[in-house]
């Protein structure tokens, strides 16, 4: 059963960390106050990170490094793709046509979405290379 939730909790996380990389596409809100871009991304990671925690305690930190890893190129790859597949959608006439001229002006901050995408799946990615031979074989957990 802590197997199973452990699994939850790291979606739950994976989803979190996914919404943040999506968010970081927004433009900044003109309100006249500046980092409000940036507090908004780390209050959307705050519950990823606490998500992620419970789901690694929940495994005793066994692998932890591979686990994260996991959850951050997951998180990374579909949102990566969610960004092709919206930017597919736009190379056909009937899709630009259904939208309004200034709706792509709210997704519009593309080096920041990019950035974390990127810095999401690099991390995701040392973090495994880091796991490395220390590792427990992964079938070995279910036995």
């Amino acid at each position: 059963m802590r197997k199973v939730s452990s699994i939850i909790f790291k979606v739950i996380a994976g989803f979190f960390f996914y919404g943040a990389s999506l968010l970081a596409f927004v433009s900044e809100p003109q309100t006249g106050v500046t980092g409000v871009k940036l507090t908004i991304l780390i209050g959307f990671s705050i519950p990823a990170v606490v998500a992620l925690c419970v789901g690694l305690a929940l495994t005793r930190f066994r692998n932890w490094k591979r686990d994260t890893g996991i959850v951050l190129l997951s998180a990374s790859g579909t949102t990566a793709s969610v960004v092709l597949t919206f930017v597919c959608m736009l190379m056909t006439e009937e899709f630009r046509a259904m939208m309004k001229p200034d709706t792509l002006t709210l997704f519009s901050d593309y080096l920041t979405g990019g950035g974390a995408i990127v810095g999401f799946a690099g991390l995701g990615w040392i973090l495994l290379r880091a796991n490395g031979e220390r590792a427990e074989p992964h079938w070995a957990e279910y036995f």
